[in-house]
């Protein structure tokens, strides 16, 4: 569709990367596109011009993977944001999802002392983390053991308080299109998709909302900088 794109890579200088990163953000830019691994461009990195990120690399640790997830939700961002962490069922990248689960669990338990915390893996299930499965729509969700789901099918959502920071447990499940919210990917389910995940990570505020809120904050700050005048 000649979708405009920029790359960014280790090559890359450090002054350009950065001029590179501005341009992309800049909203009459052009650029639609910004291809780069989840370890390019190190933490911090803003990518405010984006609004929809696309993972295909997880990482053994998931604090890589969430900082490169972070990437398009900075000060600044305006629109509704949107993560896709495309996985393989049944290939080592699924076993390296199940094994950030692992480790995400592991860690709340310890630091903060949540002794409510579940662990879904046992020993012997941690070795089959290294068991190609073909013959599975999502060995994740086969190793949660959900019980809100009857024959594949979400027969009761997640609790109302929970958001993307919980397990996969507490996320939707869906195994069919009819149930999938977002358009985009509802539209690509049949290129491939056989189980989904997903989850909100707050509240998302009407957009009017949002443009009264803005409008008042600045209405307060001609009122602030009329008074300093004065």
């Amino acid at each position: 569709r000649n979708y405009q794109y920029v790359r960014l890579d280790g090559s890359m200088s450090i002054k350009k990367r950065g001029k590179v990163v501005e341009k992309f953000n800049q909203p009459d830019s052009g650029l639609y596109i910004f291809m780069l691994s989840s370890k390019a461009g190190g933490c911090g990195l803003n990518l405010i011009g984006a609004n929809r990120l696309i993972m295909f690399d997880p990482d053994w640790n998931p604090a890589n993977d969430d900082q490169a997830m972070a990437r398009v939700w900075r000060d600044g961002q305006k629109k509704p944001c949107y993560i896709y962490r495309l996985i393989s069922t049944g290939s080592i990248e699924e076993k390296m999802l199940q094994r950030q689960a692992h480790k995400k669990a592991l860690s709340s338990s310890v630091v903060d002392c949540e002794e409510d915390v579940k662990c879904h893996f046992s020993m012997n299930e941690l070795k089959a983390l290294f068991m190609y499965k073909d013959d599975t729509r999502s060995d994740t969700h086969d190793q949660l053991r959900c019980s809100r789901c009857v024959n594949g099918i979400q027969a009761r959502g997640p609790p109302l308080e929970s958001d993307c920071t919980d397990d996969f447990s507490c996320w939707h499940h869906v195994s069919d299109k009819r149930w999938v919210i977002d358009p985009i990917l509802k539209q690509c389910w049949s290129a491939g998709v056989s189980f989904v995940f997903y989850q909100h990570s707050h509240k998302q505020k009407p957009i009017q909302q949002v443009r009264d809120e803005d409008q008042k904050e600045d209405t307060e700050e001609e009122g602030e900088a009329e008074e300093e005048d004065e």
